[in-house]
C-alpha cells in the first residue's frame, strides 16, 4: 500500500473513531448500591445487589481494632470461622442498629488474649421481621461450606453471605441451593 493511500485510511479512520464521539463509561447513579460480583460453589458468576440501608453507618467499623469495644457498642455472640484459625464473626449491636462484622486475628497478648480488626460489616438491622441467624453448619446443594452463613424463616433460607476469609470480605449470595442446620442459631428480632 502506498503512502497516500496509507495516509487517507488513517485520516478516515480518525474521522469515523471522531463521529463516535469520546470513550467513556456512563458513571453509575450516586444513589444506586453497587452490585457485588461472587463465584457461588459452583463457579458460576452471580452478581447481587447488597440490600443495606445506609451503608455508611456500618463502614466506619471496618478497620477498627479491638477489645475494647468503642462505647454504645455490645458484642452479642462470637465465634471462629471453622476450618480458619483467624477469623471470627460477631454480631454486634449499636443501640438498635445490628450488624455482622468479620474480624481477622492480629495479635494474642502474653497471657493468650485475642485481639482482632474488623475486615467487613453487613448491617442486619433492616432484614425481614422473625428471622433467625444461623452462622455456621451451612451447605451448598449438600456440600459443606464453613464460610457461608445465613438466615432463614419457616425452615427456609432467605438471605445468605459468604464470609470470604481469602479476601476479608462478606460476599451476598445467592440462598438457592444453601440449607443449614446449627445449634448457634439466633433470632435477629
Amino acid at each position: 500500500m502506498n503512502k497516500p493511500m496509507k495516509n487517507a485510511l488513517v485520516g478516515i479512520l480518525v474521522l469515523l473513531l471522531a463521529a463516535c464521539g469520546p470513550f467513556e463509561t456512563t458513571p453509575a447513579p450516586a444513589d444506586a448500591p453497587e452490585p457485588i460480583v461472587t463465584e457461588n460453589p459452583t463457579n458460576v458468576p452471580t452478581a447481587v445487589v447488597a440490600d443495606e440501608s445506609d451503608p455508611e453507618i456500618f463502614r466506619k467499623y471496618i478497620g477498627l481494632n479491638y477489645p475494647p469495644l468503642p462505647a454504645g457498642l455490645s458484642d452479642s455472640f462470637s465465634m471462629m470461622i471453622q476450618d480458619s484459625d483467624d477469623h471470627s464473626l460477631s454480631l454486634v449491636l449499636d443501640g438498635q442498629n445490628k450488624m455482622l462484622w468479620l474480624s481477622k486475628l492480629t495479635h494474642r497478648d502474653s497471657s493468650g488474649n485475642a485481639y482482632w480488626e474488623v475486615k467487613d460489616v453487613v448491617g442486619l438491622s433492616n432484614v425481614e421481621p422473625g428471622l433467625t441467624l444461623i452462622p455456621d453448619g451451612c451447605t451448598f446443594n449438600g456440600t459443606i461450606d464453613h464460610e457461608i452463613l445465613a438466615a432463614g424463616k419457616d425452615g427456609k433460607t432467605v438471605l445468605a453471605w459468604r464470609a470470604n476469609t481469602t479476601l476479608d470480605i462478606f460476599e451476598v449470595i445467592p440462598a438457592n441451593g444453601i440449607e443449614c442446620q446449627s445449634d448457634k442459631a439466633m433470632s435477629l428480632d
